[in-house]
């Protein structure tokens, strides 16, 4: 279109010229400086927009046509779709051992309540933007705490102070996670310990000469260790460490450091390296979630394993604000971690009792027929206004607001019982609905919790406490 319109001024241009110069040579005209701009620039281009003028408009409501006719028929396929009845209901089923969260709004259910009181960003005077003016942000004042007080004892390495601000909160939410959930890793530690002694009589010389179950005070051989002081435990051949960070890190992270220091605190927890398997995965924005759930379908096949997972990420960065206000001037960063403790119901780990458990119906299209199936449709917390639908969209999208009219249609729940997790997160976004997930495992233990997210519109998540009487047990084969 633009050659069209170029030839067609070069042309009219010729021609008015011509006709012009003709007309002033004929009359003896002296044409002055304001006749050349009429005559050789606004006339040639006005008689060019009156030719082209019709052209342009036809192809604007030809592309309109086209386009609205495009998002039509998008828009029938997509119903089409969703209006095909699965071939079968597939569920994934796991029992979750621990689970935290931390984020600038607290830690755990303080999280949930903070999200229900709609708690907003503070000033951060270490951040600035584009004018050297403070931004909003969701800082996390304990990664301050840690930083410094690591600082102040000369526990950072070298590689450690010299990478970005960024990946040194992660690494510090990192460590304040496993920390966190000590007590959690040591139980799978002992089991493992005792599994392995069990069944795997060749690893009992290597968990003798570890230094986490010697006891210099004594001098004769420890009866847990000898062969016939063995006691039978359910068998537990593998503890898998999942990390997932933010895709935009992927040629960025140092993995094998973080593979070390983690590998470091287990070690020290007494699980030997044939025991543990560290895997570290980058989740973007728009496929995070489907990966997520890809992630605890693998899970759930896993036999004699248990798995802990880590999401984490932040954006509390100075060069990192930097390149985000490059492209939205009001850039709201955050951080957060969250964790679980997950495996296959017939998963049994001495001295840990499940605490959650979550059930995932896939290629379901209505949250009403999951209720159904497993008779929960008329639960008191319906007629309460407490929240327990943990909402991961933005709200502000109208598709995702006919979304949830369509899948939530025909049950109890109403506006009010969505939870929306996105504003506490701000534009941190790659691995948020994963963080949002794991938060719905901080509800309060007499709610059946759900998480909807219109990136996998035919998935349904409910997350129920383990000492609730097993009226969801339904057989979900």
């Amino acid at each position: 279109m633009i050659k069209v319109i170029l030839g067609v001024l070069i042309s009219v241009f010729v021609i008015v010229s011509t006709i012009v110069v003709l007309y002033w040579r004929d009359s003896n005209h002296d044409p002055s400086t304001s006749d050349f701009l009429i005559f050789f620039g606004l006339i040639p281009v006005a008689i060019s927009m009156v030719i082209v003028m019709p052209f342009l408009l036809k192809k604007w409501i030809k592309d309109s046509q086209d386009k609205k006719k495009m998002e039509q028929e998008k828009a029938e396929h997509q119903q089409l779709v969703e209006e095909i009845p699965p071939h079968q209901i597939e569920w994934v089923n796991l029992n979750v051992f621990s689970s935290s969260t931390l984020s600038a709004l607290g830690e755990n259910q303080a999280i949930w309540e903070a999200m229900l009181e709609h708690k907003s960003p503070e000033l951060d005077e270490k951040l600035l933007n584009g004018y050297g003016l403070p931004i909003l942000s969701y800082r996390i004042a304990e990664v301050d705490e840690m930083l410094q007080q690591d600082l102040e004892q000369d526990q950072l390495h070298d590689e450690y102070v010299n990478s970005s601000q960024r990946q040194q909160r992660i690494e510090a939410l990192i460590q304040q996670q496993l920390e966190q959930n000590t007590e959690t890793l040591w139980a799978i530690a002992a089991h493992l310990k005792q599994s392995a002694l069990f069944y795997e009589g060749q690893l009992a010389h290597e968990y003798r000469m570890h230094p986490a179950w010697i006891n210099p005070h004594v001098e004769v051989e420890d009866e847990a260790l000898s062969p016939h002081g063995i006691e039978q435990v359910a068998r537990l051949n593998l503890l898998n460490i999942h990390l997932i960070l933010a895709e935009d890190l992927l040629h960025l992270w140092d993995e094998q450091a973080t593979q070390d220091k983690i590998s470091t605190f287990l070690n020290a927890l007494g699980i030997i390296p044939q025991k543990f398997h560290v895997e570290l995965h980058y989740w973007g924005k728009e496929t995070a979630y489907k990966e997520w759930m890809n992630l605890l379908q693998q899970i759930q096949k896993e036999e004699d394993t248990v798995s802990f997972v880590m999401a984490v990420d932040s954006e509390i960065d100075q060069e990192t604000i930097d390149e985000k206000t490059w492209v939205s001037e009001h850039y709201l960063p955050s951080e957060f971690i969250g964790s679980c403790c997950i495996a296959k119901p017939s998963v049994v780990i001495n001295e840990l009792s499940p605490q959650k458990i979550i059930k995932i119906a896939l290629n379901e299209t209505k949250l009403f027929n999951t209720l159904e199936q497993l008779k929960s449709h008329t639960l008191a917390q319906f007629e309460q206004e407490q929240p327990f639908v943990v909402q991961l969209d933005d709200i502000t999208d109208i598709r995702v607001v006919k979304r949830l009219e369509k899948n939530f249609a025909q049950t109890p729940i109403e506006q009010h019982h969505y939870l929306y997790m996105k504003p506490s997160v701000g534009q941190t976004e790659h691995i948020a609905k994963i963080f949002g997930f794991m938060l719905a495992l901080q509800a309060p233990e007499d709610l059946l919790a759900m998480v909807y997210c219109c990136d996998l519109p035919q998935t349904q998540s409910l997350i129920q406490d383990y000492s609730i009487p097993e009226d969801l047990e339904q057989e979900t084969v």
